[in-house]
């Protein structure tokens, strides 16, 4: 190759990079789950007795555990949304937005999240494992996990439940879809409600 034809291929390969370069980035999207207040269930209402929860440990498989908001389009793979992500840590935002939706239902101002000091010594404990944080943009968001009620003072497991709740997002877009799962959570704390309603604390004999 001659000279003159190695720097035309040069000056092209330079063109070609200060093209790419220039190209404006897409700007990443921010999202976070938000809290649905609802009225007190049924056994909470006022006047209510005072009532102290504590909230956790939250946990979630890890490859929910990330900044990237994960999607499922097909039961055997996931998607990694590298423009639309999560504004902040997942499982503090979950836990955030389950003890607003919990004192609302239950009328109270008293939530203390994981690990508490000996002084915060609750009335019951709420433990939550999520298997699943996802579904298929404008199609569906799902969870689905496991929730632990236990004894805050002796720590004795009260019930245990699977859940699993979809929810249809408005749109086709990230921001319905963060909604809908915003939606399936509210759903989750209305049932964690009305079983604490209907649970006195203490554990039973044999635990």
């Amino acid at each position: 190759m001659s000279k003159y034809s190695l720097w035309f291929v040069v000056a092209v390969v330079v063109l070609q990079a200060g093209c790419s370069i220039g190209k404006p980035s897409r700007p990443a999207d921010f999202y976070v789950l938000s809290e649905e207040p609802a009225p007190p269930v049924s056994g909470r209402q006022d006047p209510a007795s005072p009532l102290l929860l504590g909230l956790g440990p939250l946990s979630m498989s890890d490859v929910f555990d990330r900044p990237q908001i994960v999607t499922r389009p097909d039961p055997n793979q996931v998607k990694l949304a590298e423009f639309d992500r999560w504004a902040g840590d997942l499982k503090k935002n979950l836990e955030q937005v389950l003890a607003r939706n919990l004192m609302s239902r239950l009328n109270t101002d008293s939530v203390v999240a994981f690990p508490w000091s000996s002084r915060n010594e609750p009335d019951f404990q709420i433990a939550v494992h999520f298997f699943r944080l996802d579904g298929d943009v404008g199609q569906l968001a799902r969870i689905e996990g496991v929730w632990r009620l236990l004894d805050g003072a002796k720590g004795c497991e009260l019930t245990a439940r699977s859940f699993k709740f979809e929810q249809r997002p408005a749109g086709s877009g990230y921001a319905e879809f963060v909604s809908a799962m915003s939606h399936a959570v509210a759903r989750l704390s209305q049932e964690i409600a009305q079983q604490v309603a209907a649970t006195e604390p203490g554990c039973r004999a044999g635990n």
